[in-house]
């Protein structure tokens, strides 16, 4: 049984869970070579998202993420967060950190290691929330107080646009 799937935008890539082994795999269609799990065989994971660029494979593993690039095999760590996309280049990871004291969305440029706050107030996001480049995220939020006159008491959606 597999769940959780989540595809290239070339359609080359498809990253799945196997919902009874909590592995991550990541297959490839063109020659049907299949690899993974990739978290390793003594983890157990939940995919987040494939970039659309096939290149980086976001999951989540006990209390932190993980970004796996397809090509080396290797895994960047980012701890204590909950992964929650990844935009279309694999360079700008969307997360929540497990901390409930500060933001609640963060963005963090995967080469620099600089995170932006995208939400202070209690907010969420899907899969494809971030443009490519990192430029421009969409979340939802209850909150009140995120623009002025937002008085309706219902659940919002947002743009946040780094220049």
């Amino acid at each position: 049984m597999s769940a959780r799937p989540s595809i290239s935008g070339d359609g080359r890539l498809v990253a799945y869970q196997d919902g009874q082994a909590e592995d991550v795999f990541v297959w490839d269609r063109t020659d049907g070579a299949s690899s993974g799990p990739i978290e390793g065989s003594s983890k157990a994971a939940t995919l987040v998202q494939l970039s659309k660029d096939g290149r980086k494979v976001v999951y989540l593993s006990g209390s932190d993420t993980y970004v796996h690039d397809v090509s080396t095999g290797t895994d960047q760590l980012v701890p204590n967060v909950r992964g929650v996309a990844i935009d279309p280049t694999g360079r700008y990871l969307l997360y929540a950190p497990n901390d409930m004291s500060g933001p609640s969305l963060t963005l963090r440029d995967l080469e620099t290691g600089t995170d932006e706050i995208v939400s202070n107030q209690p907010a969420s996001a899907g899969t494809d929330a971030v443009s490519a480049g990192g430029r421009d995220v969409a979340f939802q939020s209850t909150a009140d107080d995120i623009v002025p006159g937002d008085t309706n008491g219902k659940s919002d959606v947002f743009l946040r646009h780094f220049y």
